[in-house]
This record gives structure tokens, sequence and C-alpha cells, in this order.
């Protein structure tokens, strides 16, 4: 959670009435994806970043992950070897 900072109203609509949310939960600040995971390339840092949104009604599901750019060069690496 500190990675990508609590969950505030701003981020998350509706968190503070999930039942186990507490206002007393540490209040961190998110970190820079890019910094946190410097070996990774802006496709990267943009599928991780939409794998780890809190509300999961706006996350990436792994059917939508898999049609990501990222993983553009081993589709087509994959096709060029068959």
């Amino acid at each position: 959670m500190s990675l990508l900072g609590t969950p505030n109203e701003d981020i998350w609509p509706g968190v503070s009435q999930l039942p186990d949310y507490k206002p007393t939960f540490p209040q961190w600040n998110a970190v820079d994806l890019a910094r946190a995971v410097p070996s990774l390339d802006a496709n990267g840092i943009d599928l991780l970043r939409q794998t780890l949104i809190y509300d999961p009604s706006h996350r990436l599901s792994a059917k939508r992950a898999l049609q990501h750019d990222y993983f553009r060069s081993y589709q087509e690496t994959k096709t060029d070897d068959a």
C-alpha cells in the first residue's frame, strides 16, 4: 500500500464506505512507479500502473492486459518463430 499511496476518495471514490476502511490508516503518498521499477520501459510502467489500480472496477483485466503494448514484442517474436 505504501507504493501506491493510501487510498482515499480522490483515488477510489467510495473507499471510505468499505467495511474494513479505517480513517486512521497511515497516510502514504504514492511513489512514482518509474522510480520504483527503473528496469521497466514506458509500456511496462503503463501496464503495471493499470494492474495496480485500487478500484477493481477500473483495474485492467488479465484478458485486456495480454493485449497491452508491453507484450507486443513477445507476440511478434512468437509469430516470427512459428
